[in-house]
């Protein structure tokens, strides 16, 4: 009896020891961006996953003007070494916000981060109730592979697992495409087409998310004043040359009557003479 209890044993260690690695989760340098609480953004957590920066301007641009998201040039990232991910909490009980400690692991095909929560609004009305959090996760895990390449969904948690959400990563390459950085002019147009989907999910960001104030619309509108200062300098020669044209009447008005003035002193005193 007591051998076999032994040869149970050496079997069950043995079929136990390569479960054991492909359980453990690779660890993947996790840094959050972006955090806050912004209004109506749906009813359940939702993610969003940005493999390239013209995927991630293509979803600023096609907020418009509820768009509150900084550019890519303004995170503490880079493409061809990070991706992108937004998360968003939805209707939550308040008075919370996500902490900025993110950990995170890929195991089988998934990556799955967690967050903590932490106390207050960071920085948000005390009635705020929509976090979400902005965060980059390294294309290189901490053991040096490249895990993105064989990665279908990213999914993050706080907490609970009622706070669970994933998003696919269908078609993710291993490195960004040459072109990305050209993409944002490219995806302009197609931002009325998905402007429905969130057209108030970002409308009013907390106070304190100061970085999110840039946005690609500004470089249009910066333009225009550029344009009216080059027409007003354009026209501003012939308002001069009407104006030195209405100088010259001037002082000759100004020299007849100081010599009419003069005539008329010469005149009074020889006729006093006289």
């Amino acid at each position: 009896m007591r051998r076999a209890l032994a040869i149970l044993a050496v079997c069950a260690t043995v079929l136990a020891l390569p479960a054991g690695p492909a359980a453990a989760a690779t660890a993947v340098t996790a840094k959050a961006q972006l955090r806050g609480h912004l209004p109506e953004l749906g009813e359940r957590p939702t993610m969003r996953v940005f493999v390239t920066q013209a995927a991630y301007d293509t979803y600023r641009n096609s907020l418009g003007d509820a768009n509150v998201f900084p550019a890519a040039s303004s995170l503490f990232m880079t493409f061809d070494k990070e991706i992108l991910a937004l998360y968003t909490r939805g209707n939550d009980t308040g008075g919370r916000c996500i902490g900025t400690q993110i950990a995170a692991g890929f195991s089988g095909d998934t990556l799955a981060a967690t967050a903590s929560w932490q106390a207050g609004t960071c920085g948000a009305p005390s009635t705020a109730h929509y976090p979400f959090i902005l965060i980059s996760l390294s294309r290189t895990a901490t053991d040096g592979t490249t895990w993105l390449s064989t990665a279908r969904s990213v999914c993050l948690t706080v907490e609970t697992q009622d706070t669970n959400a994933c998003g696919t990563l269908s078609g993710a390459s291993a490195a960004p495409s040459a072109t990305a950085s050209a993409a944002p002019t490219s995806t302009a147009t197609a931002a009325p087409s998905s402007a429905s989907a969130v057209p108030s999910a970002t409308r009013s960001l907390t106070p304190t998310q100061t970085v999110a104030a840039a946005s690609p619309t500004s470089a249009s509108t910066s333009a225009a004043p550029s344009a009216s200062r080059s027409a007003a300098a354009a026209a501003s020669p012939s308002a001069t040359a009407t104006d030195n044209g209405t100088n010259i009447l001037l002082y000759a008005m100004l020299i007849a009557i100081a010599f009419l003035v003069l005539l008329s002193l010469f005149l009074s005193r020889g006729g006093r003479r006289r």
